[in-house]
This record gives C-alpha cells, sequence and structure tokens, in this order.
C-alpha cells in the first residue's frame, strides 16, 4: 500500500472511530437513561426501533449515490472540476427527491396504519415526524461528507465529523445531566446537530464553485440512474438488513426484548467502524488497484492481520462482557450478554474479510450486490422465523451471526473471481499467421 493511502488511511481510521466512538457512548448513555425510567426497557426498545427507521431510511437513499459517485467523481475532480460539481449537484438532487419520497411515505403510513399495528405504549408511529427531521438531516450531512471523501479531503472530512458526534454527545449529556432524557428529545438532539453540521460544513469546506450554479447534465443523471437501478435494490435491501433484526425482535417479542437487544446490537457493531473507515479510504481508490493488479497482494497483507487480530478481540469480549456489560448499561441488560457475543462474532468476522471485497463487488458488478443481499435478507427472515420464537434475542443474534460469516466467504470469493486476470489462450503449435515450429 502507498505511503500515502496508509498516512490517509491512519487519519481516518484514528480520526473517525474517535469522533464515531463518540455516537456510540451517547447512545449508550440514552439506553442507560432510557432503561431506567419507570417505562422499564420498552422506551428504550421505542428508541431502538425509532433509529432502526432512521438508518434504514438513511441506508436507501445516501448509500447508494455515495458508491455511484466514487465511480466518477474522484477522477473528474482532478481532471475538470467544472464537469465533476456539476455530477455533484446532479447527484444531490436525485437525493433530495428520494428522501421527499421516502418522508411522505413514512408520513402517510404513520397517519393511516402506524398506530393501528404497533399500537400500545411502545408506539413508534408519533415519532415519524422527528424520524423523517432526522433522516432529512442525514442526507444533508452525508451529501457534504462524499464530497470531501471524493476531492481526498480526509482531514476535512474527520473534522466535520468530529462536530457533528461531538454535539450530539453534549446534547445527550445535557438530557442526561437534567433528568430529561425522552424518545422524542434525544431524536430533536439527533437531528438537529445533523443540520447544524451539515450546514456548517457546507458552507466553509467545500468549494464555493459548487454552488456558482444550478446547472447539472442531464447525462449525469442518466448515467446516476443507470447504475443505481442496480444499486438501490441492494442497498434497500442491505440498509433493511443491517436493522431488520430489531424489528423482528421487536415485533416477536416486544419493547422490552427489543431495547435489551438494541442495547447489545449497539455494543457489538462497534468494530464497524473501521469498517466504515476503510471503506471510505478504499472506494476511491479501488478501481487504481484492479487496474494497477494489487489488490490481490494488499488483500493478502490486510488478512494476515485482521484475522488474527478478530480472534484476539473476541477472546476478550469473552472474558470481560459478562462483568462490563452490567456496570456500564445496568443490570437490566445482563441478560443479553449471549446476544452480544453472537452478534461481535459476526461483526469481527465481517471486518476482518470484507472491507476490499464489498469495496471492489459494489463499485464494478452492482448487480452481484443485489444478489448477496437478497441472500442476506433470506437468512435474517428464515434465522427469525426459526430461531427467534423459541430462543428470543439470542436466536437473532445467531442468524445475524450466520448471515455476516455466510456473505462475507461469498463475496471473498466473487472479488477473487472479478479481480483475477484473464488466462491467454494460447495458438495451437503450428497454427496462426506465423507458424510455429514448436520448439
Amino acid at each position: 500500500m502507498p505511503r500515502r493511502v496508509a498516512r490517509d488511511a491512519l487519519l481516518v481510521i484514528g480520526g473517525r472511530i474517535g469522533f464515531v466512538g463518540l455516537w456510540f457512548v451517547a447512545v449508550l448513555l440514552v439506553y442507560r437513561g432510557l432503561g431506567a425510567d419507570e417505562a422499564g426497557l420498552a422506551e428504550a426498545g421505542r428508541f431502538a426501533v425509532a433509529i432502526a427507521c432512521v438508518k434504514i431510511a438513511s441506508g436507501c437513499i445516501v448509500d447508494p449515490g455515495d458508491v455511484a459517485l466514487m465511480r466518477r467523481a474522484p477522477t473528474l475532480l482532478r481532471s475538470d472540476a467544472e464537469a465533476a460539481h456539476r455530477l455533484l449537484r446532479a447527484a444531490f438532487l436525485l437525493r433530495l427527491v428520494a428522501t421527499l419520497v421516502v418522508a411522505a411515505a413514512l408520513l402517510a403510513f404513520a397517519a393511516g396504519f402506524g398506530r393501528r399495528l404497533v399500537g400500545g405504549g411502545g408506539a413508534v408511529a408519533p415519532l415519524m415526524g422527528l424520524i423523517v427531521a432526522a433522516i432529512l438531516a442525514d442526507m444533508l450531512f452525508r451529501s457534504v461528507l462524499v464530497v470531501l471523501q471524493a476531492a481526498e479531503r480526509f482531514p476535512a472530512l474527520v473534522l466535520l465529523e468530529g462536530a457533528l458526534q461531538v454535539s450530539r454527545l453534549l446534547a445527550i449529556l445535557l438530557l442526561l445531566a437534567a433528568g430529561a432524557m425522552t424518545v422524542e428529545r434525544v431524536l430533536v438532539a439527533y437531528a438537529g446537530a445533523g443540520f447544524l453540521a451539515g450546514l456548517a460544513g457546507a458552507a466553509l469546506l467545500l468549494p464555493r464553485a459548487l454552488f456558482a450554479s444550478a446547472g447539472i447534465d442531464r447525462a449525469d443523471v442518466r448515467d446516476l440512474v443507470g447504475f443505481l437501478k442496480w444499486m438501490v435494490p441492494a442497498m434497500v435491501l442491505a440498509a433493511f438488513n443491517e436493522r431488520l433484526d430489531i424489528l423482528l425482535v421487536y415485533a416477536f417479542k416486544g419493547a422490552d426484548a427489543a431495547g435489551r437487544y438494541g442495547a447489545m446490537l449497539t455494543l457489538a457493531v462497534v468494530p464497524d467502524l473501521v469498517a466504515g473507515c476503510l471503506a471510505a479510504i478504499v472506494q476511491p481508490r479501488i478501481a487504481r488497484m484492479l487496474a494497477e493488479g494489487s489488490y490481490g497482494e494488499t488483500l493478502r497483507r490486510f488478512l494476515t492481520v485482521a484475522l488474527p487480530g478478530a480472534v484476539l478481540c473476541f477472546l476478550v469480549a469473552l472474558l470481560a462482557g459478562p462483568t462490563v456489560i452490567p456496570l456500564v448499561l445496568g443490570a437490566g441488560y445482563a441478560p443479553g450478554v449471549p446476544a452480544f457475543l453472537w452478534l461481535l462474532a459476526g461483526t469481527l468476522f465481517w471486518l476482518a474479510v470484507t472491507p476490499l471485497p464489498m469495496s471492489l463487488v459494489a463499485v464494478h458488478a452492482p448487480a452481484r450486490i443485489a444478489l448477496v443481499t437478497i441472500g442476506q435478507t433470506a437468512i435474517i427472515v428464515t434465522g427469525a422465523v426459526a430461531l427467534l420464537p423459541p430462543f428470543g434475542p439470542v436466536g437473532m443474534a445467531q442468524a445475524v451471526c450466520a448471515m455476516r460469516v455466510g456473505v462475507a466467504l461469498a463475496l471473498l470469493v466473487m472479488a477473487h473471481r472479478m479481480a483475477r486476470p484473464p488466462r491467454a489462450v494460447p495458438l495451437p503449435t503450428g497454427e496462426g499467421p506465423w507458424a510455429s515450429t514448436g520448439r
């Protein structure tokens, strides 16, 4: 790996892990604060489902656009900035339209069916207006972040991420100190911080030329739509897969179980911070790795470090988890430790195997990602039906672990086949334009 790539990787991984880690701390504080309320874990479950809705919608809208932009934007920004800015504006327009469509659908669902479907004290429908605001905030913030990523302005990217997460943590700490922790106030803090960070980032960090015109190229729109017609279904399924387990636990076992499971999931996916940081580094460069033939060697070096590191992390969690989790979250979360260990095992294997293969397949073969995510959904739903009723959240965690391991191996095989150079077919001896003597 070139020295500059290694330096950028260290900056982004170190900075983003530190700052996004603050949001994980804030979420854990929310679970602890809500779990101590009179309603017990039910309010924590309500929060888990609300945040799941936000992340599912954001994943459906934002993630596909990020991948689509990484195909052309980094190269265009170096060779033709004006064309790159038209492409970025076209991508933002598509995101905005998609966000408004999703927002309208969620509000209509909440008005017409939400209360009837979820009902009870843990109803999520009354939160739908705040959920929509949080989705809009995520879209704005990520639209700024992707420009910095495409331009490989990683210090600015880390700075903006830090401003967002520090502001969210401070808001949660204020709510906790004032004894005013409610799901509604937490969502207000989440959305407000996202809007402020997005607007500040656009005003202070993005090039003025990007806002000098509202012009876009229809060819860019057609190109993005042509790519997204494969990527969007895949990423929609992927976004649902990431949070589908919480929704299934909520549906099968109720708000208390969802609250406990959501807290365990928050702890278990902390290693995903590293995977997200690596993806931010790899995606703009994956095409060059493939063209230069360096993908295979880079992958081997990564696996040599990542697999032993994943095993070591799991052993530490196995020993410390039963003691640390009740201390951090409260005694009410102690029964969730087995689910946490299953979830963590799947997360660590995913981190150790997928960052390079996932980026390669996503950028260069989006149709295959659709097939992979269909498989993910099938495994999660089948596992939920088979394991969730008898074993509760632990059964759901086992299904998620099986899904992550299986899909990681499938991506590894796909990427290996895509990166393998085509075999040369030699002409038979004595044939061709110049006959060979066979010597």
